[in-house]
């Protein structure tokens, strides 16, 4: 991440305050400060808001693992590590004392609480040169935050808003600033959880800023109003809301002078007007581990990957059915764990280091998003048809026309193959399926137990979570009891 996202000398003590355990950022106790000199001045509150997004770095949160699981667990990539804590996932065997699960869920809760703090304790900074407004945004950059995470832990540890209409178990809300004194929660519904996600976008988005310049890493890699839009495009997607999809994602491709189509695929980690907010990594400053992150698991051993997560023989074949489509271009041949020659993205080229910024969402969603739910609405449509050709003719692919297709599944099935072969490798494909009602594998053993409201097609709760939390007992997910 760049020097605009560090928090230099500040240690940003919110995570050790609201959880108790240590920090990753290991500063001496002469960098320190206290919770009240952290909130005193708009500058130590800007290192206290940043810090927040350093810590979204983190493998567990935008850093690659949910990611990775969501592709373990559908039909994009075939599973050729060695991490046992994800093969579990892929083979749809997930226990509750699985690390990577548990550590997702700590982590975010970790965010969670730390844009908890930052939302409750911004007003009461006492510093002339700090503007109502100024306050105000940075309250809405948190909230962003906030509804981000719980969109993400909601989708991997619930079954989707389709199964009942959200009256299905989602995850623990917390919304409160942690004091020392709390009541651990129980899970609230899904249906609940989106309350609270769609309240904290639509109450930021006034607050929030359209850009950050001149800074082009700043403006991508912070949360504005167009990140705020193409989030709620995607939530009301999700929850098959297709009017609210599809005008929220025209607000973001209405704005031009922001926001544009890249004439070709170089735009991957340059902030570019493609990207509508990403999360910024350098060699030095990119929240990975020793595991790696998205370059490591999705690059071949030759380029410094681990050659974890090439691409499925489902994915190959969707690429083969117009064999000139330049997105297939975006890939590689190259050695998997145990020497296998398979073929993996070239999204993410450096393995070496993890610098690759991390596309959480870019231009392209935003027109796969209105074109589908004004598919999903209004059935075969010019509309949706003039944003789709815009995204195969960067491709190199033909037109499609009002006669190309007989049935609005057809055509909906057709946009959500573009999305396929457009999003693949970025965390999108098994809600993708989920939420339109459809398996995460068609072929296989694991084929017959992948169907949407399937034991395994979401993670368990943690079990230790369970062990110290009385507000779960009695409420892990089915299968893993």
């Amino acid at each position: 991440m760049n020097a605009t996202y560090r928090i230099l000398t500040i240690l940003f003590l919110l995570f050790a305050i609201s959880t108790g355990c240590k920090s990753r950022l290991d500063l001496q106790p002469e960098q320190s400060l206290t919770e009240e000199e952290t909130f005193s001045s708009k500058s130590t509150t800007l290192s206290a808001l940043l810090g927040v997004y350093s810590r979204c770095q983190l493998v567990e949160i935008f850093g690659s693992l949910p990611q990775i699981l969501e592709d373990y667990m559908a039909d994009n990539v075939e599973f050729r590590g060695t991490f046992p804590t994800l093969q579990q996932y892929y083979l749809y065997e997930g226990t509750s004392d699985n690390s990577s699960s548990r550590d997702i869920w700590r982590y975010s809760y970790e965010v969670i609480l730390a844009t908890n703090k930052v939302i409750a304790r911004v007003p009461e900074v006492n510093d002339p040169t700090f503007s109502d407004q100024e306050k105000a945004q940075y309250i809405a950059e948190a909230k962003f935050l906030r509804a981000y995470v719980y969109f993400q832990i909601v989708n991997l540890f619930a079954h989707p808003w389709q199964i009942s209409q959200g009256s299905n178990p989602g995850v623990p809300l917390i919304t409160a600033d942690f004091n020392g004194d709390i009541e651990y929660p129980g899970r609230s519904t899904v249906l609940a959880v989106h309350a609270q996600i769609q309240k904290d976008l639509e109450e930021a988005l006034p607050d929030l800023l359209n850009d950050f310049n001149p800074n082009a890493a700043f403006t991508r890699g912070r949360a504005t109003k167009g990140a705020a839009n193409a989030l709620l495009s995607r939530f009301h997607l999700y929850r098959g809301e297709w009017t609210q999809a599809a005008d929220y994602a025209d607000d973001v491709l209405s704005n031009t002078a922001l926001y544009d189509l890249a004439p070709n695929y170089g735009f991957y980690d340059g902030n570019t007007a493609e990207d509508v907010f990403t999360i910024q990594n350098t060699p030095t400053d990119n929240g990975a581990t020793s595991a790696g992150g998205w370059a490591s698991y999705y690059n071949p051993t030759e380029t410094s990957g681990r050659g974890d997560c090439p691409f499925s023989a489902s994915l190959i074949a969707a690429f083969e059915e117009e064999p000139d489509d330049k997105r297939f271009l975006l890939s590689t041949m190259g050695s998997s764990v145990g020497g296998v020659q398979r073929r993996f993205t070239t999204k993410y080229p450096d393995a070496s280091t993890n610098a690759d910024n991390a596309p959480m969402i870019r231009v392209t969603e935003m027109y796969l998003n209105r074109a589908e739910a004004l598919a999903q609405r209004d059935g075969i449509n010019i509309t949706s048809i003039n944003l789709m050709n815009e995204l195969r003719g960067r491709a190199g692919l033909g037109n499609w026309t009002l006669a190309t297709f007989l049935t609005k599944q057809a055509f909906i099935d057709a946009i959500l193959n573009e999305r396929r072969k457009e999003l693949c490798f970025e965390g999108h494909r098994r809600m993708d399926l989920l939420r339109n009602g459809k398996p995460l594998r068609t072929t296989g053993p694991t084929a017959p137990i992948s169907n949407p409201g399937d034991d395994f097609t979401i993670l368990p709760i943690p079990q230790r979570e369970i062990d110290v939390n009385a507000g779960l007992a009695g409420q892990q997910n089915s299968g893993y009891e």
